[in-house]
């Protein structure tokens, strides 16, 4: 499997992957109950997710675009342009707010 992995406060893991324009995630380490859920939902139900890159994760495409732009607002921010500490901030407000 490629991609970010989270696991949630019961030890479920959970490949979180962007859809269309939000961020939903689905269980893996359970395979005999199928779920997916919105990220948001996600951590609302079942806490908090520590995140970590899957085995052979490829930086490349859309997602590594991303992680480049949340490096440059969280180390650089005085370079970072509006639109990316926006959309850095859009992404921690929907991973971060339960209601």
């Amino acid at each position: 499997m490629t991609g970010i992995v989270g696991v949630d406060r019961s030890g479920r893991r959970w490949a979180v992957m962007a859809v269309g324009d939000t961020v939903r995630a689905r269980l893996v380490s359970d395979t005999g109950t199928p779920a997916t859920m919105a990220i948001e939902d996600l951590v609302h139900a079942h806490g908090p997710l520590v995140l970590s890159p899957a085995t052979g994760i490829e930086r490349r495409g859309v997602c590594a675009a991303f992680v480049d732009t949340i490096d440059l607002v969280a180390s650089d921010p005085e370079t970072a342009s509006v639109e990316q500490i926006r959309a850095v901030s859009a992404f921690a407000r929907r991973i971060l707010t339960t209601d």
